[in-house]
């Protein structure tokens, strides 16, 4: 592989790389090379056995960092594009004439902030030790403004703690937004999206109001509108077994899935029957329904989308995000879901020496038998707001679509 970026001639930082940090192109030389570096996702022992009848592989599901950088440089790009000046893992004195050492600096004017960065397993919370080390920290070195950045997810008394204290959190969905919004390599030109969209239910003045008593001192300094795309996958199941005294048992099932397409979650996913057995079969990688997902998922419901151009303004940049996740590769999400939702025990009777005995027969569906009429792709608009104030700390609003 080239140590030289093909597109725009950056210099790599490490060797196989999937994509060019700076500009975001492919760094893969062909289609196959490409599918060969995806990583299929493994669904659970039992639905593993159901599929290899099937010659399917698992779904793609992409994130953040395959687009080759770690979390300190991805946050780092990120604040950068929202202007401000940015230095690395930088040492700063502290009350007590030691040094200690902040992940990003960020400065914009006389404002100041630091940024910490935990790379955590998508199963790990950040716990609320992790924040007082940070608040500790922020104290030692006189910074007013912080941001904890990570990668999963935040316990909720480190939710706590940060509201009672003003440090801003993004948790990985925030990381994940914030990364497509501001234009990272991967965002399509406004003017030339012709797929579907949600209209926007709230106008630029109505979104960025804030209805504070001292208004005045509050000035909005980044007003982005991200068009998030997602896939509408609807779905049938008919799987019919008999037990071994030849009575039938049908496992039926429809409905709709979205399927966020950035990152090839399925965002109004319900808990699986195996999940649910003392949490066994939890998986790392799925991550909990939020506020938002649920909102966007009413949305995408009860909205009907509409066919016209995404256009910029002068008010606020318009941001679309380039779909990470084919149609064909939602599919394949939605179905491994489905059969591994919809394995189940079923109870039957047999009689041995005379006697009713109740026995267990597995059911676990066949992916072709999860009949698929395709997926639909449909934008969804998220107002992106920040606002600083005069004592140097930053609001943020972040709606989703708002009915």
């Amino acid at each position: 592989m080239s140590k030289f970026c093909h597109s725009c001639g950056t210099k790599l930082p490490a060797a196989n790389l999937r994509f060019c940090p700076e500009c975001g192109s492919s760094l893969q030389v062909s289609s196959e090379t490409a599918s060969t570096a995806t990583e299929a996702v493994k669904p659970i022992e039992a639905t593993r056995k159901a599929a290899s009848e099937e010659e399917e592989t698992g779904p793609v599901r992409l994130n953040v960092y395959d687009l080759g950088v770690n979390l300190e440089e991805t946050v780092a790009a990120i604040f950068n594009r929202m202007g401000y000046s940015v230095e690395t893992r930088k040492r700063v004195p502290t009350t007590s004439g030691a040094t200690a050492e902040i992940d990003i600096l960020l400065q914009r004017g006389t404002r100041i902030k630091a940024v910490e960065c935990k790379n955590y397993d998508p199963s790990r919370s950040v716990g609320i030790s992790d924040l007082r080390v940070f608040k500790d920290k922020l104290g030692d070195t006189g910074i007013f403004a912080g941001v904890f950045v990570t990668n999963s997810s935040f316990s909720g008394d480190s939710e706590r703690l940060a509201e009672s204290t003003g440090i801003e959190l993004w948790d990985g969905e925030t990381l994940r937004e914030k990364f497509f919004a501001y234009a990272i390599g991967r965002i399509r030109n406004p003017s030339l999206v012709q797929d579907p969209v949600l209209p926007l239910c709230t106008d630029f003045v109505s979104a960025s109001s804030l209805s504070l008593r001292n208004s005045q001192y509050v000035r909005l300094f980044n007003a982005v509108l991200l068009y998030h795309p997602y896939l509408e996958v609807k779905y049938r199941l008919q799987a019919r077994r008999s037990d071994p005294t030849g009575r039938a048992h049908l496992v039926s099932d429809d409905g709709i899935y979205f399927v966020d397409a950035l990152d090839g979650d399925i965002i109004n996913r319900e808990k699986t029957i195996l999940e649910g057995i003392g949490g066994l079969f939890k998986k790392s990688e799925e991550r909990r329904q939020s506020r938002e997902d649920r909102a966007v998922s009413v949305d995408l419901r009860n909205i009907e989308p509409v066919t016209k151009p995404v256009l910029a303004t002068s008010d606020y940049q318009v941001s679309v995000a380039e779909p990470e996740i084919r149609e064909a590769d939602a599919v394949k999400i939605v179905r491994f879901h489905v059969v591994e939702k919809n394995t189940r025990n079923i109870d039957y009777r047999i009689k041995i020496r005379g006697e009713p005995e109740i026995r267990q027969l597995k059911v676990v569906p066949r992916l072709k038998e999860v009949n698929v009429r395709g997926a639909k792709l449909v934008y969804v608009p998220k107002w992106n707001l920040e606002y600083e104030t005069g004592q140097s700390r930053l609001l943020e609003r972040n709606p989703c679509v708002i009915r």
